[in-house]
């Protein structure tokens, strides 16, 4: 027998393993992330570069995309995200931390 989950259900799961701690383990969060940067870029398009770990400077962990072709001209699914750097800005690189 299996377990059935809705999309929504499934969103669920990955909302409270960000907000909710369902993941204790630094090193298993963060290769999370990873998966889920990885899954973005798949589906939305531009470059998985990275997390950024929390520091003085970043407060919660963070995931860098660089352009590509990928992305729509608009910047898609990344259109209303890290407004400080335009789309003009990010087509030229990826932004510095």
């Amino acid at each position: 027998m299996t377990k059935i989950l809705t999309d929504g259900e499934a969103a669920k799961i990955i909302n409270d393993a960000v907000h909710a701690d369902l993941i204790d383990c630094g090193d298993a969060y963060q290769h999370f992330l990873e998966d889920l940067g990885e899954l973005i870029a798949s589906h939305f398009g531009g470059d998985f570069a990275g997390v950024i770990t929390p520091d003085e400077k970043h407060k919660d962990y963070s995931l860098r995309f660089g352009w590509n072709e990928c992305v729509p001209n608009d910047g898609g699914a990344f259109l209303n995200y890290d407004e400080n750097v335009s789309i003009e800005k990010w087509k030229g690189g990826i932004k510095e931390v």
